[in-house]
């Protein structure tokens, strides 16, 4: 599975959990890709953080309901300079732009 490793670390090498715990958006976000997804798998967390979206299935249309239900579910707006394909890459690009959003604005 792309992003996920044996060792019990993140991609970032930390363990998953104080990864995970550096971006305290990332869980949100990553329960409101699972939930756009057609066929969510079971086991879901962290590390799937790292699978690109375009890979689960997220194409232009959807992509757009991500960032509206991303939007709405976590309460912050992206500003326009942030809706990128990079921003939309993975979830945790997405988590991350979130999270600077938020600090950039209080």
């Amino acid at each position: 599975m792309a992003g996920s490793r044996t060792d019990g670390t993140a991609h970032s090498g930390l363990p998953a959990d104080a990864e995970q715990s550096a971006n305290p958006d990332l869980p949100a976000v990553l329960e409101v890709v699972r939930g756009l997804l057609d066929d969510a798998p079971s086991a879901w967390g962290s590390e799937q953080a790292d699978i690109p979206l375009a890979d689960l299935g997220f194409d232009s249309l959807r992509t757009v309901h991500l960032l509206v239900t991303v939007e709405t579910a976590l309460g912050v707006e992206l500003p326009q300079e942030r809706i990128t394909a990079d921003t939309f890459r993975t979830a945790r690009t997405l988590a991350d732009a979130v999270h600077e959003t938020r600090h950039a604005h209080g």
